[in-house]
């Protein structure tokens, strides 16, 4: 069984690469803010509140970055990885409050709908995409708790975006301006679902869950096909942040064999598979 693993990552350049996508949607979601003013649109003002909290992602994403790359100590032997679920746990609950908030202005937009400026809408629409097909694009590829969050919500913001392109064309066409609270129920609907699967995802490295199982299961194979090993007493992996997985284990092996020896090809073997951070015990 072949399983790859690469977890080699630039830092800088993902750093670089939060920073620009930080700097585009919270300069957009102003400018939402007053588009969706002037054009009255519920739809447009929700998504603002979303970006904001997608801004706020990107920033924890920036700082967290930036101090998990210290090195660890004496009071942190870890180091610093789990900032970012810190950070994750922060932009669950500020986007949870910006739902309540967007999903109270829809309902009350749904019992009674306003008309809305749809060329406004259109021309935002316009700009959504190109901006969070960006960002989508600056952030892709990380594996980070945080990111793979934040990375969620711009993705949604893009197709998001999409849909009220599609909405501002036929609210142009037919004055149907229910559609805009319509929209507005979505984007709360894609946010509250986003919030339950990154809260999951959070929980799950808390409890130290298998965080890969493919490659948990891979790393017994490779142990029980090693001739000087008698038993797998026992094997656990958990991970930091979602990128640097931990494992640790206690191994019998086999009378008269050196365990020195068997310790350092047990601990090649996990670095060939993307494991740093081990403890082994050789009976």
């Amino acid at each position: 069984m072949k399983h790859s693993h690469n977890h080699s990552h630039n830092h800088s350049e993902g750093v670089s690469n939060v920073t620009m996508a930080f700097l585009l949607n919270f300069g957009f979601s102003i400018l939402e803010l007053f588009g969706g003013i002037i054009t009255g649109s519920t739809a447009i003002l929700s998504d603002a509140v979303h970006d904001f909290g997608d801004s706020l992602a990107l920033a924890l994403s920036f700082i967290f970055e930036k101090v998990g790359k210290k090195e660890s100590n004496e009071k942190y032997t870890y180091g610093y990885k789990r900032l970012s679920l810190i950070g994750a746990f922060i932009n669950i609950t500020v986007l949870s409050v910006g739902t309540i908030f967007v999903f109270n202005q829809a309902l009350q937009a749904l019992r009674n709908p306003t008309a809305v400026k749809a060329e406004g809408m259109l021309f935002l629409a316009v700009i959504g995409i190109v901006i969070n097909g960006a960002s989508v694009f600056r952030m892709k590829g990380s594996k980070k708790i945080l990111d793979k969050t934040v990375m969620m919500h711009l993705m949604e913001d893009l197709l998001g975006w999409v849909a009220v392109l599609v909405v501002s064309v036929v609210i142009y066409f037919t004055n149907w301006y229910i559609l805009d609270p319509i929209l507005s129920l979505g984007i709360c609907f894609v946010i509250g679902r986003n919030i339950y699967f990154n809260l999951k995802t959070a929980l799950m490295i808390i409890m130290q869950r298998v965080p890969d199982e493919d490659l948990y299961e891979e790393i017994k194979e490779h142990l029980i096909e090693m001739d000087e090993i008698e038993n797998i007493e026992k094997i656990n992996m958990w991970t930091m942040d979602g990128e640097m997985h931990v494992v640790t284990a206690s191994i019998k092996a086999l009378e008269n064999t050196n365990k020195v020896d068997v310790l350092n090809k047990i601990k090649k073997m996990l670095n060939n598979e993307g494991i740093k951070e081990s403890t082994i015990e050789v009976l």
